[in-house]
């Protein structure tokens, strides 16, 4: 039998010139890894099409485990001519790494990577600035033109943020914007608590008063879990109107 399977790929390699297109093999075009902590199971589904599985087929699959090897699997033909599926069981844990290669037996491989997470992790909070806008000229917090004094600070605000406040957008893989606690500083000292206004769907807080300088504008935001999340922008800053 392996000697017909051997006939068959040096007759493909021969007469593949001489039709005119590739009637060869092609590498799996398509692999997906799918791990369940609880059964401790990895399945592999490979999609690789062949008119004979018993003579162009995936003849080996290899699996690591942080970059070391867990399984060399050979097979000396396919379950289907498209698409199929093993299950290995590599026992893996939180944080670990699988790597996935399959091999077709004429030409070509196919490599996935799977990281195992916890679904149940809670990541701190997401927060991307919106307002002052980086490369730019504020007047009372309002965007006006871009600059390119970027060597020393990020962007200028001038009148403070009083018209268009800071704004930030914060994302949270578990809680919603009510139960997040989010703070505006200055050289890390509080400013004040940022509020979330559901027409915008920012938290945004006014940072007003008399003040030269360049100062590290710095946001937290806290989640119900304890994780914080934190965004900083330099802020050359000039106000000379009072707080009040």
């Amino acid at each position: 039998m392996k000697f017909g399977k051997y006939l068959f790929v040096v007759l493909m390699l021969v007469i593949s010139p001489l039709l005119g297109f590739n009637v060869i093999a092609h590498p799996p075009v398509d692999m997906s890894l799918e791990y369940n902590i609880d059964t401790d199971s990895l399945i592999v589904t490979i999609t690789h099409e062949t008119p004979a599985p018993d003579l162009h087929y995936i003849n080996k699959v290899d699996i690591k485990k942080n970059d070391v090897l867990f399984l060399s699997q050979e097979y000396d033909s396919q379950p289907t001519n498209d698409v199929f599926s093993y299950t290995y069981y590599p026992e893996a844990s939180f944080g670990d790494e699988i790597k996935v290669t399959a091999y077709c037996n004429i030409q070509g491989s196919i490599t996935r990577t799977l990281n195992i997470e916890d679904p149940n992790q809670d990541d701190e909070p997401e927060i991307e600035i919106k307002n002052p806008v980086k490369g730019y000229f504020h007047f009372s917090g309002v965007k006006l033109f871009a600059t390119y004094f970027d060597i020393i600070y990020d962007t200028m605000g001038f009148g403070g943020f009083r018209v268009r406040p800071v704004q930030v957008k914060i994302t949270d893989d578990n809680d919603g914007p009510e139960d997040l606690i989010v703070t505006l500083y200055k050289n890390d000292v509080k400013e004040r608590d940022m509020i979330y206004n559901e027409a915008t769907g920012l938290f945004e807080g006014k940072w007003i008063g008399p003040d030269l300088g360049v100062f590290t504008m710095k946001i937290t935001a806290e989640d119900t879990s304890g994780n914080i999340g934190i965004a900083e922008m330099d802020v050359w800053y000039f106000c000379f109107i009072p707080e009040n």
